[in-house]
C-alpha cells in the first residue's frame, strides 16, 4: 500500500483489504473486555497535532512526523471511554502499538478488579471464620 497516496489523514473507510483485515483481527482481541453494548472506534489522527502537546519533545522531527500514521483505538460504553494511540511510519505497526497500549490498560484494570474481588472474598471469609489467613 502506498503510504504517500494516503498521507497522514488516512481514511480508514478506503484502506486496502489487508489493512481492514488486520483491523478486524486487532478488534477481536478486545472481545474479552467488551460487551455487546461496547462501541469500538479506530480513527486515524493527524500526527502533526502531537507537536502541540506538552510532551512534544520526544517526537521525531516535523518532516518525519508528517509521514507517520497516528492511529487511535477507542472503547466506549455507558459514558466511559478508554483510548490509546499508536504512532509509526508503518500503518500496521501504528495499529499494533495502539492495540498493545489499550490492551495494557485493559489488563491493568482487569487485574485491579480481580485483586479487589479476591481481597473482598478473603475479608468476607475471615470475618465469617473469625480468622485472617
Amino acid at each position: 500500500m502506498e503510504k504517500d497516496a494516503l498521507g497522514p489523514q488516512l481514511d480508514l473507510d478506503n484502506v486496502g483489504p489487508e489493512v481492514k483485515s488486520y483491523i478486524y483481527q486487532i478488534l477481536s482481541e478486545f472481545e474479552p473486555y467488551t460487551t455487546p453494548e461496547t462501541t469500538v472506534a479506530v480513527i486515524a489522527k493527524d500526527p502533526l497535532a502531537l507537536r502541540k502537546k506538552e510532551d512534544a519533545g520526544d517526537l521525531p522531527p516535523k518532516a518525519e512526523l508528517a509521514r507517520m500514521y497516528r492511529i487511535s483505538i477507542t472503547l466506549h460504553e455507558d459514558g466511559t471511554k478508554l483510548e490509546a494511540e499508536g504512532l509509526d511510519a508503518d500503518i500496521f505497526a501504528a495499529l499494533r502499538k495502539a492495540k498493545d497500549n489499550l490492551l495494557a490498560t485493559l489488563i491493568e484494570i482487569h487485574d485491579k478488579v480481580v485483586d479487589n474481588k479476591e481481597r473482598n472474598q478473603q475479608i468476607h471469609s475471615a470475618l465469617n471464620s473469625g480468622q485472617l489467613h
